[in-house]
């Protein structure tokens, strides 16, 4: 097999995986007003650790599993407390719902409903989504004016790494060992992060729609 075949071959190859992936990113789905709350702009957000209980494929059992369960948690709290004072109102952590006292405040909770790893060695050797990671959550908003324990603003996130270039098309080792590092590192801290800008930027659009944020406090949730 000639040169010219082979790399024909590895391009048709890395087109392919790259128009599968497609790019990296979360998005909201079923999200639904299910309860009286949230009629009035809440004083603060309180945030509970994300449930665990959902399905995680990863490469950890035991021990070193529910570490990782709760880094996984502290992951997603830490930041969620650090988007939601710049768009929406502030915010503080939280051990349980009980533990809120009744008043103007909003509970936001929820549940990893799937975790899966991926491939890091895949990720960093080929990159464009190959081995790629997948984060989905369900989300669960409470209104505690009333003290209720139902929550008023239930959605869903989903999404995962996406078309991040591997050491296949780097440019020269320097390019090469960045991006090995790179697509290593990567993957679930990152799925984390651009969740819970997904779950800010929902609820974001729900305080615009009633004037409580300004414009310049927005986020678009795609959907």
């Amino acid at each position: 097999m000639n040169t010219f075949h082979c790399s024909r071959q590895l391009v048709l190859l890395v087109t392919g995986i790259f128009l599968v992936s497609g790019c990296a990113s979360v998005s909201v789905k079923d999200d639904r007003l299910v309860g009286d709350g949230g009629l009035t702009k809440p004083e603060r957000i309180y945030v509970l650790p994300f449930s665990t209980s959902g399905e995680f494929n990863v490469d950890r059992e035991g021990a070193e599993l529910a570490q990782f369960e709760r880094d996984l948690q502290n992951m997603m709290t830490a930041a969620l407390l650090e988007r939601f004072p710049n768009h929406l109102v502030p915010a503080s952590p939280a051990s349980s719902l009980a533990a809120v006292p009744q008043g103007n405040f909003w509970v936001v909770g929820g549940r990893f409903t799937r975790v899966n790893q991926g491939s890091r060695a895949l990720r960093a050797v080929v990159g464009f989504g190959a081995g790629g990671t997948k984060v989905e959550t369900d989300v669960y908003v409470y209104d505690r004016t009333l003290g209720s324990d139902l929550p008023f603003k239930t959605f869903r996130t989903t999404g995962g790494s996406g078309a991040q270039p591997g050491a296949v098309l780097s440019a020269g080792p320097v390019g090469a060992a960045v991006s090995a590092v790179g697509g290593a590192a990567k993957g679930l801290t990152d799925d984390v992060v651009r969740t819970s800008r997904m779950i800010t930027a929902d609820l974001s659009e729900y305080m615009f729609e009633r004037d409580w944020i300004p414009e310049a406090k927005r986020l678009n949730a795609k959907r």
